[in-house]
């Protein structure tokens, strides 16, 4: 056999199983709601398609990160694309956008009513935002002001509440009547417009064995 003959072998060879590997992987069903994942594999190439076209948001550039973003939409009853437009990870921990997490709760059927009220004169430090939400008999009220703000050391702060101070007023007193009456159908998360406003826990940066050590050492 000659060199020719061996090189032809191979290349059959290589195309043929590529094409048994190609042909052995299920495809992903396609219905009115868009991709339906039914497994594992299914979510993961998802992921990896998401990040190829470019439409993985800030911070969820990796497939993972992605496949774990679905992962927690699923709990919330979320579909893949709605859980990477509405949920973010702020300092290591994930959140939902305030208008992601009222729709939930609407969508919930949970929800027996719902009011957002401007109070206070703009520009005073009463000026916010008033929030009353039930759930049968449960009723729950928030408000959030520029007081409020102040005192947090929010009021200045570079981005939204420089910018739309107004409408932050109003998400953070959304977030807290959410949160407190419905953590059921939030899973606990904050909203992002809250979450943003949490300083970062510091990080211990102390190697293992010294902490062993230093434990140990106290103890003795």
């Amino acid at each position: 056999m000659n060199n020719d003959e061996v090189k032809i072998d191979t290349t059959t060879t290589t195309a043929s199983t590529a094409v048994t590997k190609t042909a052995s992987r299920s495809p992903i069903n396609f219905g009115n709601q868009g991709v339906q994942l039914a497994s594992l594999e299914d979510a993961y190439r998802f992921a990896n398609a998401i990040c190829a076209s470019g439409f993985a948001p800030k911070g969820m550039e990796k497939p993972e990160a992605v496949l774990v973003a679905i992962q927690l939409g699923a709990e919330l009853g979320l579909t893949p694309m709605a859980a990477l437009q509405n949920t973010a990870v702020i300092n290591g921990r994930p959140a939902i956008y305030g208008d992601a997490a009222l729709a939930l709760v609407r969508a919930s059927g949970l929800l027996t009513s719902y009011k957002e009220e401007e109070i206070g004169e703009p520009g005073s430090d009463a000026h916010g935002y008033r929030v009353t939400a039930s759930r049968g008999d449960q009723t729950t009220v928030e408000t959030f002001t520029m007081s409020d703000a102040k005192r947090a050391k929010l009021v200045g702060k570079p981005g939204p509440w420089s910018e739309y101070p107004k409408r932050m007023l109003r998400f953070r007193a959304r977030g807290y009547v959410l949160r407190d009456l419905f953590g059921d159908v939030l899973k606990g998360l904050r909203t992002v417009e809250e979450a943003r406003d949490i300083p970062a826990e510091p990080v211990n940066v102390t190697p293992l064995a010294d902490k062993v050590a230093g434990g140990l050492s106290a103890n003795l």
